[in-house]
Parts: structure tokens; C-alpha cells; sequence
């Protein structure tokens, strides 16, 4: 055999381990986990190969481990930037719907929050953080608000066979008899 396997131990990782009793008030003890080191070494120390790993270097399933709270925290910090830019814009279109902008300039803040959001939703889809088809229901509800601010204001009217003209038609009426 060209090389042996070792495993050394070391206490790095904790883990919670199940109390005795399900139905007990105890709180979980925590213990330690060994977290497994392998080490690859020639059997003669003159005959190294070429290409053989000597030295240490981590188990596979602890690197697994690793990787996937790194990406967690990336992929929840995408998610968390996506659903602020969101709240942003839900925010102001509903201000918007109280004191209702009576030019297309005085919308611009809200279309420029908008541009925001879907650049930061497109990102995200981009790098798999969230689902095409989730991103593309993000976006409508986005467009959707705005459309709705533009109705009631009277800025946008869609065509008597849209599905959102009786929104208008309401939404329209409550803006002239206020």
C-alpha cells in the first residue's frame, strides 16, 4: 500500500445533543463533536509521488458543513437586500396613495425604488439565491402597486377589456368624490 489513513480528533464543532425524556422541561446538554482530520502519508519517507496529498486536510463532509453556512448566510443576505428595496417601494406607493401625484415627474422617486428592486431581484436570480418564476411574482407585485397609484391618480387607463379596468373604475371614482 502506497499510503496509510489516519484519523486525528480535535473539538472544534459543538452539536445539541436530545435530552433523555422528550416530555421533560431538562434543557439539551451540549457536547462536543470530534471533527475528523485525515492524514496521508508515504509509507518510505524518499518515495513521493507526484500528484499524492500529503499533509492533513479535512474530511469531505466537514467541508460540506463549511460551505453550506457560508452560503446560507450569503444567499439569507440576498434575500434580506431583495425583500428591503420591496418594503421600500410598498412603503412609498402607499404614501403615494394618500396625497396622489398629479404629474408623471412627481413618480419618479417610486420608479427609481423600482428599477432598485428588480436589479436587486434579477441579481439574486442570477446567482440561484431565489427561483425565476419567485422572482418574476416579486416584480408583479412591484409593477402592480405602481400600476395602482397610476390609475388612481388618472395618470395610467387600461383598455376597457383589461382585467384591471373595474380597478380603475373604483379606484378612480374614489379619487374624484375625496
Amino acid at each position: 500500500m502506497a499510503s496509510m489513513m489516519r484519523f486525528a480528533a480535535s473539538s472544534l464543532v459543538s452539536r445539541v445533543s436530545a435530552p433523555r425524556n422528550l416530555f421533560s422541561a431538562v434543557a439539551p446538554r451540549v457536547m462536543p463533536v470530534q471533527r475528523r482530520v485525515v492524514q496521508v502519508r508515504a509509507e518510505e519517507e524518499g518515495e513521493k509521488k507526484k500528484g499524492m496529498v500529503y499533509g492533513k486536510r479535512t474530511d469531505p463532509a466537514v467541508k460540506r458543513a463549511q460551505l453550506a453556512v457560508t452560503r446560507r448566510l450569503y444567499n439569507k443576505s440576498r434575500k434580506s437586500a431583495c425583500a428591503t428595496r420591496i418594503k421600500k417601494v410598498l412603503v412609498m406607493a402607499d404614501g403615494m396613495m394618500n396625497a396622489l401625484p398629479s404629474t408623471e415627474d412627481e413618480v419618479k422617486p417610486l420608479e427609481k425604488l423600482i428599477s432598485e428592486a428588480f436589479k436587486e431581484i434579477d441579481k439574486a436570480i442570477v446567482k440561484g439565491v431565489i427561483h425565476k418564476n419567485t422572482g418574476a411574482r416579486k416584480k408583479a407585485r412591484v409593477s402592480r402597486h405602481k400600476r395602482k397609484v397610476l390609475m388612481a391618480a388618472g395618470l395610467f387607463v387600461p383598455a376597457a377589456d383589461h382585467p384591471s379596468y373595474k380597478q380603475y373604475v373604483t379606484l378612480y371614482q374614489k379619487a374624484v368624490s375625496a
